[in-house]
């Protein structure tokens, strides 16, 4: 197969670069958004442009919102869309020409050589990425940094030289290609970091964005059981996950493993993913693992961890581990399944959000008023009311 690197590049087709003001959701510290026209000839580093086909919307992005952002920012990381420009050099390095459809991971890394994370491609444990640290990332530069199209909630974005860019098939349906890094994550923390396979059975905690990639990734490695527990309020999302082939089960405080056991017909989990954040509560249901079994953290939550019980954690072998972000690998394999049609994620309602109804629909998360389905999708191109494809949740 010929590389794209190879092709000369004064045969590539002319593209138009973006337009010299472009219009951007600018989210502010006051958990408000604004419609901004941003100046593309203000960029510093620019190496190229994306024109944004969506932006889907994290819980990270409503967790950020809602504790008060540091300055105005275009928000949004899961970020797809199309090569409108790029310099030769960096055409090369990412195999990626004007008119290719492509995703981004939301890290900016340093790329240095003493880094200890980029000088093995580790990029999401570059210092330089840490969302609390050094915060280059994705949808997290500020908006009076250069252009300040840096997220995924504005009709173009910048380009730079440590943008990690994926090649996405052109033919790839919208919907799917949105749920490239929630699902690639998923398939991080549950098969990788947490080792579902084959036969396995794998317990959720939280129905939510990561929680129903979750189900699908189980699900495409064969996992033979899948159950996923949510609170009352999440009912309408646990029939999302019960529709991708998992068991849904109402947590209405009661206690966990007990709840665990109870759905694995007393036979407990080889895989418990939290993805919510429940902290002790988690811990405290690891007795439940099954022999080398292991508990995954992905959710960050302020409950206490309780005395931990060492004699069921050594005796059956198990793991605790702590999971951020994902491999280059794991989003390889997620357009792999997307491309390929096993993700089963073309099921899950897709919540298209417009830029001028961004304000409203981040108010509304962030107070948890958000829509049924997880799938919250921004479009930059949009010029129509909040609309809802296939499904009638809402």
């Amino acid at each position: 197969m010929t590389n794209r690197a190879d092709i000369d590049t004064a045969s590539t087709p002319s593209f138009a670069g973006p337009p010299t003001m472009v219009r951007a959701a600018v989210s502010m510290p006051d958990t408000t958004t604004t419609i901004r026209h941003l100046d593309t000839s203000a960029a510093v580093g620019a190496v190229g442009w994306l024109e944004v086909e969506s932006s889907a919307v994290c819980g990270t992005d409503v967790g950020l919102y809602r504790a008060g952002l540091d300055s105005p920012t275009v928000l949004g990381h899961h970020v797809v869309g199309t090569v409108v420009s790029v310099d030769r050099t960096q055409s090369a390095a990412w195999d990626v020409r004007p008119g290719d459809r492509v995703a981004l991971e939301e890290y900016l890394p340093c790329m240095q050589q003493d880094c200890p994370a980029c000088r093995i491609g580790d990029h999401r444990m570059c210092p330089q990425t840490d969302l609390f640290v050094g915060k280059r990332r994705v949808g997290l530069v500020p908006a009076n940094d250069g252009s300040g199209l840096h997220g995924g909630n504005a009709e173009y974005m910048q380009l730079s030289a440590n943008s990690l860019v994926y090649r996405l098939p052109a033919d790839l349906d919208a919907d799917l290609a949105a749920w490239t890094q929630p699902f690639a994550n998923a398939l991080d923390w549950t098969v990788d970091a947490g080792g579902a396979e084959e036969g396995s059975t794998v317990v959720i905690i939280g129905p939510g964005y990561h929680g129903i990639s979750a189900v699908a990734a189980a699900r495409a490695v064969g996992a033979a059981r899948i159950v996923v527990i949510g609170v009352p309020e999440s009912a309408g999302r646990l029939e999302i996950a019960e529709s991708l082939g998992a068991v849904p089960v109402i947590n209405d405080n009661d206690d966990l493993a007990e709840l665990i056991l109870r759905a694995t017909g007393g036979e407990g989990a080889d895989v418990l993913l939290d993805t919510v954040g429940l902290g002790g509560q988690a811990v405290a249901a690891a007795r439940v693992l099954r022999k080398r079994g292991r508990l995954v953290i992905g959710g960050l939550g302020s409950t206490p961890v309780c005395e931990l019980d060492l004699k069921s954690l050594v005796r059956g072998a198990n793991t605790i581990v702590g999971v951020r972000g994902r491999s280059p690998d794991a989003v390889t394999r997620s357009i792999e399944l997307l491309a390929g049609g096993r993700s089963g994620l073309e099921i899950v309602p897709s919540v298209d959000v417009g830029l001028d109804e961004v304000d409203d629909m981040l108010g509304r998360m962030a107070t948890g008023q958000g829509p049924v389905s997880p799938h919250v999708v921004i479009r930059p191109q949009l010029r129509r009311p909040n609309t809802q494809k296939r499904g009638t949740l809402s």
